[in-house]
């Protein structure tokens, strides 16, 4: 049976609607499984409301009614006790009672041949006299529990039979009213869809019915027959734009200089537009084949480029046409469909101007690679004088810092070495005093202790400083013969950099400040420890230079941290810092701030390439304004190898 004829039949019952049986199957099985799920509920509810009936109900003969029962017994009033029984049967959810008393058994009701729900108490009587108890007999209740279950079973059928119809009439309902404002209309929809031709469209638009009561004036159906009307009419101009265009392509296809063509699988030519066939001398219905035009025969680019089917461009060939000669450039699009390669589109575009112009440029580039030759070799030569002198300015800056370090030296030491003459003198001078008592057997052991105590103390300052001298000159051969050397040795960089600090002091103590080296001492290296120390040398005299003019309280911190391949090297000051813009300037060759003041703008720059060159290692410098600078060197902790001298750098 076809799709329209279902429709149709689905129109004339609500029951041959597919979407309406499926909402309704929907729909009973939800208020089945709901109606079953709420029915065991209640039924739940009424069964423990049943039994805790019967529980409360036991419980009042026990509380209550016994001792009055247990009273007749007493008096030996067996009628008055078989009365009570009697009466008490007739009470809700009792069916059974029984008393056994003296060999003498009571009873009310029927016995119980089914399920029951059983209880017993003791009947005791107090006796007011002896105050005690004294054990009369047995009372036992029995409720029927099977006449509970009947009922409850009988409410839940009950239940299911009204929800069941309950839930019928209300599918019907909802069936019929979706049949009415919901198939019909959508099958309307679908009917004027199927019988919509854009080539020649119905002028009528789509309109549905309305029934009152069911329907509203404007809902979500009539909005899908509005937006149907728009999209009919959007097809219709659609396809009038389309032949538009279709004849516009055919009138720019015919006045374009350039040339449109198609081949199919076979590279046999589809199409071609008037221009091409014009110069070709060919006929499109003849479908010739690209190989076989005399023409484009010889340019074996294009035919390569059409044998892989696939997309090319830029195939450039030379082309004769008469007695002229013109350049082509081809690009084609390979198309494919679910059966395979189905041909080529493309076009060829006109290039013989572009073409003799760029044969003129050759022929003047020629003309100038004689120049530029000349020339390059000019600058070549200029760029390594450039370079020599660099190099030995940067050589003499290393020699500057290195003399400039021995004279604050060779100060410092002239202090510790001018206290040890003084107490040396004064040594002298106690021990002349010493003899000369002696020898005129003066001396008294007053005289004898004060001239010891003279003795000692300028033995004590003479020790303390010529050690104080002998490390100072220890540090500075150090220093000076690890900033001259470049040789590869293993060294723990605390130590070393400690050294350099002891150096630098007549240095630092003109600001003053105290830089301070942080990091483990058993830590070692195996690299270049002299152009290390030349480059903290540096980094100490930039931040001495620049760093801590109107700092109250200068601070230099160096942290060395081992970082497992790398040391880590965390070089900073809280000096008065550099501004952000002039970061990567810094680091250029002859860039400083104290031009005029002794700077040659060389120190920073020394530091970046040894660090880079030399240490193979990477800098990062941080810094802004009244923030300080923090350099950061991250150096290998084995030097693989050292490499060659250089002194080029590169803004950092």
């Amino acid at each position: 049976m076809e799709k329209l004829e279902r429709f149709e039949q689905g129109l004339k019952h609500p029951l041959f609607s597919i979407v309406g049986r499926r909402i309704i199957l929907l729909m009973v099985l939800l208020s089945s499984f709901f109606t079953i799920l709420t029915t065991l509920l209640q039924l739940s509810w009424d069964y423990e409301e049943a039994f805790d009936h019967v529980d409360r109900r036991h419980a009042e003969i026990q509380n209550v009614h016994a001792d009055l029962i247990a009273s007749s017994l007493w008096v030996f009033d067996l009628v008055s006790a078989q009365n009570r029984l009697n009466g008490l049967v007739n009470l809700p959810y009792i069916d059974y009672l029984s008393i056994e008393f003296d060999g003498v058994v009571l009873d009310a009701g029927k016995p119980l041949t089914t399920t029951s729900v059983d209880s017993q108490a003791e009947l005791s009587y107090f006796h007011p006299d002896t105050d005690r108890r004294i054990h009369l007999g047995t009372l036992r209740v029995k409720s029927d529990a099977q006449k509970i279950y009947d009922l409850l079973l009988q409410q839940f059928v009950v239940t299911l039979l009204l929800n069941g119809v309950k839930t019928l009439i209300v599918c019907s309902l909802i069936l019929w009213v979706f049949h009415q404002s919901v198939s019909q209309r959508v099958f309307a929809i679908a009917k004027h869809l199927s019988h919509f031709d854009p080539v020649e469209p119905i002028h009528e638009p789509l309109q549905l019915t309305h029934r009152k009561l069911i329907m509203e004036k404007s809902d979500e159906l009539d909005w899908l027959a509005d937006e149907t009307n728009k999209i009919t009419l959007r097809m219709t101009n659609l396809y009038k734009n389309i032949a538009l265009e279709q004849a516009r392509l055919s009138d720019f296809t015919n006045a374009a200089s350039d040339w449109l063509w198609e081949t199919d699988a076979t590279q046999r030519l589809t199409f071609c537009s008037e221009a091409m066939q014009v110069a070709l001398a060919i006929s499109v219905e003849n479908h010739p084949k690209v190989k076989s035009v005399p023409v484009l025969s010889h340019c074996t680019s294009l035919i390569h480029c059409l044998d892989t089917c696939d997309d090319f461009t830029m195939c450039e060939e030379k082309i004769t046409l008469g007695k002229h000669t013109y350049y082509f450039v081809f690009q084609g699009i390979a198309h494919f469909t679910g059966q395979g390669f189905t041909g080529f589109r493309g076009t060829a575009i006109d290039i013989t101007e572009l073409k003799t112009t760029q044969l003129e440029l050759e022929q003047l580039n020629q003309s100038l690679e004689a120049t530029v030759d000349a020339r390059t070799q000019d600058l070549a030569q200029s760029m390594e004088n450039l370079k020599a002198a660099q190099t030995q300015l940067v050589e003499s800056e290393k020699l500057a810092a290195l003399g400039s370090l021995v004279a604050g030296v060779a100060h410092e030491v002239n202090t510790p070495l001018g206290i040890a003459v003084t107490a040396n003198s004064v040594i002298k001078d106690a021990v002349s005093t010493l003899n000369s008592a002696f020898e005129q057997k003066t001396l008294t052991s007053e005289q004898y202790s004060a001239v010891m105590k003279q003795v000692t103390d300028g033995t004590n300052m003479l020790e303390t400083n010529l050690n104080r001298a002998a490390r100072l000159v220890r540090d500075f051969k150090q220093t000076a013969v690890d900033q001259v050397s470049e040789s590869r040795s293993q060294f723990r960089p605390v130590q070393t950099l400690e050294a350099l600090m002891g150096s630098l002091r007549p240095e630092t103590k003109k600001v003053p400040v105290a830089p301070i080296i942080e990091g483990d001492p058993h830590l070692a290296m195996s690299s270049l420890p002299g152009v290390l120390t030349q480059v903290i040398s540096n980094l100490v005299m930039n931040s001495v230079r620049h760093a801590f003019e109107g700092i109250p309280e200068p601070d230099i911190q160096i942290h060395i941290a081992d970082k497992g391949e790398t040391v880590e090297i965390r070089y900073t000051d809280n000096g008065v810092g550099v501004a952000p813009e002039l970061h990567q300037r810094i680091f250029e060759p002859f860039y400083t701030s104290s031009r005029g003041k002794g700077g040659s703008g060389l120190g920073l720059n020394l530091v970046f390439n040894l660090v880079h060159q030399k240490l193979q290692g990477k800098l990062h410098f941080d810094s802004n304004i009244n923030q300080g600078v923090t350099v950061v060197l991250s150096l290998p902790k084995f030097l693989t190898e050292t490499p060659a001298p250089q002194t080029e750098s590169s803004t950092g």
